[in-house]
């Protein structure tokens, strides 16, 4: 198998959890809870604020900066 193809099928798996995620929070909020407030119980912290603005530079700079 190609790096590609590989590339891809991990891809198809991070977007097909995260669907499946939002759904079963849909139908079980109870069990699982919606993004929103997972994000608000996470951002409390100042060191998750932190890591989240390093997580979305790291993305940015892979992914959009061209060189």
């Amino acid at each position: 198998m190609s790096s590609r193809l590989i590339t891809e099928i991990g891809f198809g798996v991070i977007v097909f959890s995260a669907v499946a995620l939002w759904v079963a929070s849909h139908l079980a909020p109870r069990k699982v809870p919606p993004l929103p407030r997972v994000l608000s119980v996470l951002m409390r912290k100042r060191s998750t604020r932190i890591a989240l603005v390093l997580a979305w530079w790291w993305v940015g700079w892979h992914f959009f900066v061209q060189s």
